[in-house]
């Protein structure tokens, strides 16, 4: 291994360690109660190595969403199995967030900062716009980029409105609730009710019947 090569590894594991403490005092202490200070003291790192490596504490929320983005990808698959379908991949993805999100205060509250910061939206809006048009096209040939763009944007508002009612109220029946978010995102990109319906009854099974850790909680 060359010199670079060595380089390379030592960032990539440093830059590993500073996330996975991080996050693991997002949900100890919260992620406004947890200072970049407390994240540099329990990694043992100086100030100026966190900071060669991420912009603030918002930016290093944003690449643990990124990681829990593929993550969320990937479980959906494995538990689906073989069956290549994608609005059931969609369903599952989004049976996953809403279950982690009902289970664990932290969980949620991770999820708020998440879809309320506007520099991780830009990041994460186009990879989702591009995701929806991967798994839909199929049923809106004529749809154009704006298209996407605007429905992919007003599901993101609607599941943040959920979180926050989670968060303060937690009056809606977690099934009902996430059902209907999942219907609702099937029917903006024009999946058929019968599709719908089977995806939703699905995703909620194996759901239920899978065990996994999504953004650092056992669900």
């Amino acid at each position: 291994m060359t010199t670079g090569m060595k380089q390379k590894e030592r960032s990539k594991i440093i830059k590993e360690k500073i996330l996975d403490i991080s996050l693991n005092l997002f949900i100890l202490n919260g992620y406004k109660s947890t200072t970049t200070r407390e994240i540099i003291k329990k990694a043992g790192i100086t100030t100026g190595t966190l900071y060669h490596f991420f912009r603030d504490k918002e930016d290093i929320l944003l690449h643990i969403v990124l990681t829990t983005f593929s993550e969320a990808m990937n479980a959906a698959i494995n538990i689906i199995g073989k069956e290549n379908d994608s609005a059931l991949v969609y369903a599952t993805i989004y049976a996953l967030e809403m279950k982690v999100i009902e289970k664990y205060d932290r969980a949620a509250e991770l999820y708020l900062e998440s879809y309320s910061s506007w520099r991780i939206t830009e990041v994460l809006h186009p990879i989702n716009v591009e995701r929806n048009k991967a798994f839909f096209h199929q049923y809106n040939p004529g749809f154009t980029d704006e298209d996407y763009y605007i429905k992919t944007l007003a599901l993101r508002g609607m599941r943040l409105s959920f979180i926050i009612e989670r968060l303060f109220a937690g009056g809606i029946d977690y099934e009902a609730k996430c059902a209907f978010l999942i219907e609702t995102g099937l029917a903006f990109f024009n999946v058929p009710p019968k599709k719908i319906k089977q995806a939703v009854a699905k995703a909620l099974n194996l759901t239920s019947r899978n065990s996994l850790t999504i953004y650092g909680f056992r669900i």
